[in-house]
């Protein structure tokens, strides 16, 4: 029988909130598999620090605004969960989001449609 392990999947995980919410479950022995959208050498860092913690992380790729590209992410999770031995995850924590750090009246047009071009 496989070994149990915890296990999380935190969306939006390679940076911020979502990085101290992956690297704080670690310490506590849960493995994650977290998300990134464009940053692969940041998401790659969380990677080395979990392992370091003794617990395991996969950095999937993934753009929460594209719906389309959900099945294919679920997919790759079950495949992940397989190798690890598992059939299903303990934790979903959802921490994927956009932010700017500009005042209000510096948003673009363009930041304003990035933010909200997923509810079409």
């Amino acid at each position: 029988m496989p070994e149990a392990h915890t296990i999380a999947i935190v969306t939006g995980g390679s940076r911020g909130l979502g990085r101290a919410t992956v690297e704080a479950l670690a310490q506590r022995g849960v493995s994650s598999l977290f998300t990134y959208h464009t940053n692969k050498s940041a998401a790659d860092e969380v990677v080395k620090s979990v392992q370091h913690s003794g617990a395991r992380a996969v950095a999937l790729q993934l753009d929460t605004g594209d719906t389309h590209a959900f099945p294919a992410f679920a997919d790759e999770v079950r495949r992940v969960l397989r190798v690890w031995g598992s059939e299903r995850f303990n934790y979903l924590v959802n921490m994927a989001g956009t932010s700017h750090s500009g005042l209000f009246g510096e948003v673009t047009e363009e930041d304003f449609d990035a933010d909200f071009s997923h509810l079409r």
